[in-house]
C-alpha cells in the first residue's frame, strides 16, 4: 500500500500552497474554473460530457447514468464515447474541485467511482478491446495519480481505498509493461503507454516498499527504455511527429512534458534523447501556431489552443521562444501541476519572438509564411509532406490562409472516426485546398483508417528574397492517369499570393482547384464576360479578400460544405472549385463530386466509373504522345479593414487589387511562348505593379532568356515590381531589365 505521506510529498499540495493556486486560477482563469466545476458537479450526478479543451474525442451531449454507470455503455453508434469515458480525465476536475471547496461530496464520488471501475473491470479479451486497451491504460495511469494528488487527505480516502488504489496501478503497469508489440513503437499509442508507465512507476518507487517499490522502479526504468526508442523512431528531424496530426503531436509532446514534470519531481535522471526530441517538438508546435494561439487543423486534429502545452514547454526549458507563444501566466492546469512558486517563476521568463517569417519543416513538409507572430500577423501554411498513417487525410498541396489573424482558407477537420461518408469526405483530397484530376482522388480509403495507395510528395522546396516568397511542392498521386501535379506559389508580402498549379499529362483531363472558406466568411462571385466568373470576394470580421482565377477556359462552382473545428461538431461553410476541363467537353456540367462522397469506402471501380466528371485512364498511345504542361493560375489578393479599402454590396470592393495574363517572350529569339510553355501575372495591388513569369519547360533553346514587358531572366520561376510607366504595352520599350529568380 502507498504510503500517505509520501504521496502527499510527490502528488499532493499543503494547504497553504492549494489556497494560493485556488486565488490564482480564480483571478486568473475564472471561466476556465467554472468549466472544471461544472464537470465535477456533472460527474457527481453520474451525468459525463467531454468537452475539455483536450479531451481527443469530445462530445456535445450530456449522458446520465442515473444511479449506476455502465462503463462499456455506447450511446450512438462511435465507440470513441466508451474509450473517452475509460480514460478518467474528469476525476482531475473532481480533485481540483475538491482543493477549491473542500466539499467530501467530490471526494466520495471519485472513490465510489473508481472503486466501482476496479470491482467492474477485470482484464478480459472482451476488456481489452473496451475497458483496458493500452492506450486508455497509459492515460489512466497519470490521471489517477492525478486525482488521488488532490484529494489524499479527504477522510474518504481509507487505507481498504488506499490498498484498492496501489493494487490498480500495480496491476495497470504490470499490463503495460507486459505489452510488447511493434505497433507501440511506431505509433502515439506507445508513448501515451510509456507515459503512463512511467508515472506509475516512479509513483509505486518512490511511495510504497518491498515488491512493490522494486516493480515501480523496474516500471519507471523500462518505460524511459521504451520512450527513447519511441520518440526516435517517431519524431523526425523538423520536430514534426510522423503521423502528420498536430492534435496527436501534441499529445505525444504532453506525455513527454508530464514524463519530464514527473522526472523532476523525484529527482530522477531522462536520457538526453528524450529531452531534446521533446524540445524539438515544442518549437515545431511555435512555428506552426496559428496567430490566435491554436494548432493547424492538419489530419485528424481540432481547433485546439496550444498555448497552455507551450506555457508548460517554455517553463521545463526555460526558454524565452516557447514562451512567445504561450500563455503570459500560466494557465490553469499548469498551476495546478507545477505548483504556485512555479506559476511565478513563469511570469518572470523573458519572451523573444523567432526572427524568421519563412520557416520550412523539411521532412513533414511543410512551409509557414507570416507577416510576423503577433495576433493580428497573416499566415500561409502549405502542405504536401507523407499520409501519416490512419490519422493523416489526403491533403497533399493544401494550404491554410489567415488575414489579419482571422480564418480565409482551411481545412475541414475531421468530425468522426465512425466508417461512412462523412469520414471519408473529410479525408479526401477535395475537401482540402488541393487539387483533383477528372474528378478523383488521387488515393482512397479502405476502411476509417486504411488507404489503397501511397503516392509520394515530390519537389519540394522554397525561397525568400526580400519581399518575395516562393514554394514549392508537388505529389505522384495521379500518376496511374498520366498525370504529374506540382503546386508553386508565390508571395509578395503577406497580401497577394499567385498559385500556379501544373499539370504535365501527355493527354486531354479535368483539373480543379478546390478552396474552403471558414464559416464566418461571406463569399460573392463576381460575375465576367459570358456569364463566366472573374472574382471571388471574401469577406472576414477583420478582412476583404479577393480569388482571381486568370486560365480563360476555366469555371467556377460554388457549394456549401462541412466543416468540423471539433470532434463531434459539425457546420457548414461556403467552398469554392476552380475548374478547368477540356474544350472538346461539355462545360456546363453538375457541379463535380469525388467518388469518396459516397456511403461506401471508394474501390477501383468506383474510382474509375459513375462520376458524371470521370474520365479514362490514358491510353497507351495517349501515353507515348508528347506530354504537354496545363496549368491553372489563381491569384488572391487580400487586405485588412482598416478603412482604406471599402466594400460595396460584398461585390465592387478592392477594385484596385487586379491579376491579368501576358504573353511571355523569347527575348533572344523574338518568339510568343505558349501557354503550356510559360505564363507571364500582372498584378495591381494597393498602388503597386508586379511580373510574375512561371515558366513551364526547362531552360533552354528558344526558352531560355523569357520574360515580358521589357524584363528578362533564365529562371523558371521570376518576379519583378513594375513602374506605372512600364505598363503601357505601346510605350518605348527603354532599356532592357532583369527579373529576380525565386526558382531555377
Amino acid at each position: 500500500m502507498i504510503d500517505q505521506d509520501k504521496f502527499t510529498l510527490y502528488h499532493g499540495r499543503s494547504q497553504e500552497e492549494t489556497e494560493a493556486c485556488k486565488e490564482y486560477v480564480k483571478k486568473w482563469w475564472r471561466k476556465e474554473t467554472v468549466l472544471r466545476m461544472e464537470i465535477a458537479d456533472q460527474i457527481c450526478e453520474n451525468q459525463f460530457i467531454f468537452n475539455l479543451p483536450w479531451d481527443m474525442e469530445q462530445t456535445t451531449e450530456i449522458v446520465d447514468f442515473g444511479k449506476t454507470i455502465d462503463w462499456s455503455y455506447m450511446p450512438g453508434n462511435d465507440v470513441e464515447f466508451i474509450y473517452q469515458m475509460n480514460r478518467h480525465r474528469y476525476w482531475i476536475c473532481l480533485g481540483q474541485a475538491y482543493a477549491m471547496t473542500g466539499r467530501e461530496i467530490y471526494a466520495e464520488t471519485f472513490v465510489s467511482q473508481m472503486m466501482s471501475w476496479i470491482k467492474e473491470n477485470a482484464i478480459t479479451e472482451q476488456t481489452r478491446e473496451k475497458t483496458w486497451r493500452t492506450i486508455e491504460a497509459g492515460i489512466r495511469g497519470e490521471n489517477w495519480i492525478k486525482a488521488m494528488g488532490y484529494m489524499i487527505k479527504s477522510p474518504c480516502i481509507t487505507d481498504e481505498v488506499l490498498e484498492a488504489f496501489t493494487e490498480a496501478m500495480l496491476l495497470h503497469g504490470q499490463y503495460l509493461a507486459d505489452h510488447k508489440r511493434s505497433f507501440s513503437t511506431k505509433s502515439n499509442w506507445g508513448v501515451i503507454e510509456s507515459s503512463g508507465l512511467f508515472a506509475i512507476g516512479k509513483m509505486l518507487e518512490g511511495c510504497t516498499v518491498g515488491s512493490a517499490m522494486q516493480r515501480g522502479r523496474e516500471y519507471a526504468q523500462l518505460a524511459l527504455e521504451r520512450l527513447e526508442r519511441q520518440l526516435n523512431t517517431q519524431v523526425m528531424d523538423d520536430g514534426v511527429h510522423w503521423e502528420q496530426s498536430p492534435m496527436y503531436h501534441n499529445e505525444v509532446l504532453r506525455c513527454c512534458l508530464e514524463v519530464l514534470r514527473i522526472a523532476e519531481a523525484y529527482d530522477t535522471e531522462v536520457p538526453s534523447e528524450i529531452i531534446n526530441l521533446t524540445k524539438s517538438m515544442a518549437y515545431a508546435n511555435r512555428y506552426w501556431q496559428k496567430p490566435d494561439g491554436t494548432q493547424p487543423v492538419g489530419g485528424d486534429s481540432d481547433c485546439t489552443d496550444i498555448r497552455d502545452i507551450l506555457a508548460a514547454s517554455a517553463y521545463l526549458f526555460h526558454d524565452p521562444l516557447l514562451k512567445s507563444g504561450a500563455f503570459e501566466r500560466f494557465d490553469f492546469e499548469s498551476v495546478w501541476d507545477y505548483g504556485y512558486e512555479a506559476a511565478l517563476a513563469y511570469e518572470s521568463l523573458a519572451v523573444k519572438e523567432p526572427t524568421e517569417t519563412l520557416i520550412w519543416l523539411k521532412e513533414s513538409g511543410n512551409w509557414y509564411l507570416r507577416s510576423g507572430w503577433g495576433a493580428r500577423a497573416d499566415y500561409l501554411h502549405v502542405r504536401s509532406g507523407g499520409l501519416g498513417g490512419g490519422h493523416g487525410h489526403f491533403d497533399k498541396l493544401h494550404i491554410d490562409l489567415v488575414v489579419s489573424g482571422e480564418d480565409c482558407l482551411i481545412d475541414p477537420g475531421r468530425y468522426t472516426y465512425v466508417d461512412g461518408a462523412e469520414r471519408y469526405r473529410l479525408k479526401s483530397a477535395a475537401a482540402h485546398n488541393s487539387v483533383t484530376v477528372d474528378g478523383q482522388e488521387y488515393t482512397h480509403c479502405l476502411d476509417p483508417w486504411g488507404v489503397a495507395g501511397l503516392p509520394m510528395a515530390v519537389n519540394g522546396g522554397c525561397k525568400k528574397k526580400g519581399d518575395y516568397t516562393y514554394i514549392r511542392c508537388g505529389h505522384t498521386g495521379y500518376m496511374e492517369r498520366g498525370v504529374l501535379v506540382n503546386r508553386q506559389i508565390v508571395a509578395i508580402g503577406t497580401k497577394a499570393y499567385m498559385i500556379c498549379d501544373e499539370f504535365c499529362s501527355a493527354g486531354d483531363h479535368a483539373y480543379s482547384q478546390h478552396f474552403h472558406m471558414a464559416p464566418e466568411c461571406s463569399v460573392s462571385v463576381e460575375a465576367g464576360e459570358n456569364d463566366r466568373a472573374s472574382s471571388v470576394l471574401i469577406e472576414g470580421k477583420a478582412f476583404y479578400a479577393k480569388m482571381t482565377p486568370l486560365s480563360e477556359d476555366v469555371s467556377v462552382k460554388t457549394e456549401m460544405f462541412p466543416i468540423s473545428r471539433h470532434y463531434n461538431q459539425l457546420e457548414q461553410a461556403q467552398a469554392v472549385e476552380v475548374c478547368r476541363i477540356p474544350a472538346k467537353r461539355e462545360l456546363n456540367r453538375e457541379p463535380i463530386e469525388t467518388a469518396s462522397m459516397n456511403n461506401e469506402p471508394m474501390n477501383n471501380e468506383s474510382m474509375n466509373a459513375g462520376s458524371i466528371s470521370s474520365v479514362p485512364m490514358e491510353s497507351n498511345a495517349m501515353k507515348s504522345a508528347s506530354a504537354k504542361t496545363e496549368s491553372i493560375i489563381t491569384v488572391i489578393f487580400c487586405a485588412e479593414k482598416d478603412g482604406s479599402i471599402e466594400m460595396h454590396n460584398n461585390k465592387s470592393g478592392m477594385e484596385e487589387c487586379k491579376a491579368a495574363l501576358v504573353p511571355v517572350i523569347s527575348q533572344t529569339q523574338g518568339r510568343t511562348l505558349t501557354r503550356q510553355e510559360a505564363e507571364g501575372v500582372l498584378l495591381s495591388c494597393q498602388g503597386k505593379y508586379y511580373l510574375v513569369v512561371v515558366a513551364h519547360v526547362e531552360a533552354g533553346a528558344d526558352c531560355e532568356y523569357i520574360g515580358a514587358m521589357n524584363h528578362y531572366g533564365l529562371g523558371r520561376v521570376m518576379v519583378t515590381e513594375l513602374s506605372a510607366e512600364e505598363l503601357d504595352q505601346n510605350a518605348s520599350p527603354g532599356q532592357e531589365q532583369g527579373l529576380t529568380v525565386l526558382g531555377w
